[in-house]
């Protein structure tokens, strides 16, 4: 997976559920012009769906946000092409929900970010790499 196709969709699902009124994810796929099942593959790391720039524009704005900055890493990634390992956490509910310092509480732990080696982007290239390891708890 990208390493920023990975931050960008964390990102705008953690500002989604924090937005004030709440969006859910029927809301804000009508509001940037795609399905709710396409936007629920997008915030699950399980699918390769992801997010264009128009998209991506269409969330900035239904999400009331100043700037496109809000959305994107302050840094450079360094790594493009990543294998992102997973541990997911159990939920009591399905609903997304706020902590009491108003932060998304988290669906999985990042175990590791590890870039992928030359001979894996060739695989990858080839849709011969598995797309993501996910460690159920």
């Amino acid at each position: 997976m990208s390493h920023i196709d990975f931050y960008v969709i964390e990102r705008l699902r953690d500002l989604r559920v924090k937005s004030d009124p709440y969006i859910d994810q029927v809301d804000l796929a009508q509001r940037i012009g795609v399905s709710e099942g396409y936007l629920g593959q997008i915030e699950n790391p399980k699918n390769r769906s992801k997010y264009n720039m128009r998209m991506m524009a269409r969330a900035a704005k239904a999400l009331g946000l100043k700037s496109y900055q809000e959305i994107f890493p302050i840094e450079i990634l360094k790594d493009d092409l990543v294998k992102i390992r997973l541990k997911l956490l159990k939920s009591d509910t399905k609903k997304h929900e706020v902590d009491e310092n108003g932060n998304v509480k988290k669906r999985f732990d990042i175990i590791s970010i590890i870039s992928l080696s030359e001979r894996e982007i060739e695989q990858w290239k080839e849709g011969e790499l598995k797309y993501m390891t996910v460690i159920d708890k």
